[in-house]
């Protein structure tokens, strides 16, 4: 059964979007207090490339280890989606790299606690010179980390808007698609196992193979897919189907 976001916004005629509300005094995005065993949490494989990924920060914290993993689950299911949503985004390797580098790193930020932690991985991938990030990824990299959670890329972040207008536009798509990846794994289960999209004029329709219940993760990317409609101007639809 297909669920609809009927929270569809249209897109700004600028890069420029408001600003979400504060932050809740619980952390929105954190999964829900389940846990799962190394063998449930097993993930697919992404595509072979020739790509350089950046070596894992050291293990600490169980969490951080937990957030690691969750990472390259999250870094599959948006290669997943850049080669699904192709015909839309239209962007080249490079920010394929980009994205999939963010997606492994985007929750490192952990390591210092859940607040504010999407900030906090911003910092630690512009800082930390031991990842494996060229020189010239490095700023966009983080900049994508920073924006996988809470507010939208805006003209009111500094950083942002002192990108090119082409940059801008880049980093927009591709947090979108950060974004609706990382809610697909809501629960760090790893239940969604490939995704397929079917696009027409009005909707984008992600088809889900998951190997379990994905009704949390169905809802989480539906709300974390606001930015994806804006952007491209189509209502997301998620459809699961259990291999």
């Amino acid at each position: 059964m297909a669920t609809v976001n009927r929270r569809r916004k249209k897109a700004a005629p600028t890069p420029s979007t408001p600003e979400t509300p504060a932050a809740a005094p619980l952390d929105e995005d954190a999964a829900p207090a389940q846990t799962a065993s190394a063998a449930e949490t097993a993930t697919p494989a992404p595509a072979a490339t020739t790509d350089a990924t950046p070596d894992a920060p050291p293990s600490g914290a169980p969490e951080q280890d937990a957030a690691l993993e969750h990472g390259r689950h999250v870094a599959f299911l948006a290669d997943r989606l850049f080669d699904s949503l192709a015909a839309l985004h239209g962007l080249g390797n490079g920010w394929r790299r980009r994205l999939r580098l963010a997606a492994l790193l985007h929750d490192i930020g952990f390591a210092e606690g859940r607040k504010r932690h999407h900030k906090t991985s911003m910092r630690m991938i512009d800082e930390d010179k031991s990842l494996n990030i060229a020189d010239k990824d490095r700023p966009l990299v983080a900049l994508l980390a920073r924006y996988h959670r809470k507010a939208w890329p805006s003209l009111k972040h500094e950083r942002f808007a002192d990108l090119s207008g082409r940059k801008r536009d880049a980093i927009r798509k591709a947090a979108a698609l950060l974004r609706v990846a990382d809610g697909l794994d809501y629960r760090h289960l790893g239940n969604v196992q490939d995704i397929e999209a079917e696009i027409t004029e009005t909707r984008i329709r992600l088809h889900l193979r998951t190997c379990g219940e994905c009704g949390p993760e169905r809802e989480r990317a539906l709300k974390k897919g606001d930015l994806l409609e804006a952007t491209f101007d189509r209502a997301l639809e998620c459809v699961c189907r259990e291999a």
